[in-house]
């Protein structure tokens, strides 16, 4: 079991992916968690990450800054800053950022899918 760390956010680098930016805080490959994954996603706008599933893996997406929405099938629900989006395992999902970036800090436990993917 790993020892308790504290992690300074601005000091991890942003990486960039399709839908904008994200940083990985904890993780099996960042420090050893064992059963979940935090990280910072910096949506940019319009967007949106293609709709996909997380299998046995659930994920939290909680707004700090920004608008925009998440959608499930075919229904788009706004996402604005104190908005938490949960989303079940296995339900397929794509979100997004409307009108300028949204930031939101993404919680995906376990740590990886079904399947043994840490996205």
């Amino acid at each position: 079991m790993p020892d308790k760390q504290i992690i300074i956010t601005d000091d991890v680098p942003f990486g960039n992916v399709e839908w904008g930016r994200s940083k990985i805080l904890v993780s099996p490959a960042m420090n050893g968690a064992e059963h979940l994954r935090v990280g910072v996603t910096e949506y940019h706008p319009d967007t949106p990450h293609a709709p996909h599933s997380h299998p046995g893996q659930e994920e939290v997406i909680w707004v700090l800054s920004g608008h925009g929405y998440t959608e499930t099938h075919g229904e788009r629900q706004p996402l604005r800053p104190g908005a938490l989006a949960y989303i079940p395992a296995g339900l397929e999902h794509k979100t997004a950022a409307e009108g300028g970036p949204m930031t939101a800090i993404v919680i995906k436990g376990p740590a990886a899918d079904s399947s043994g993917k840490v996205s």
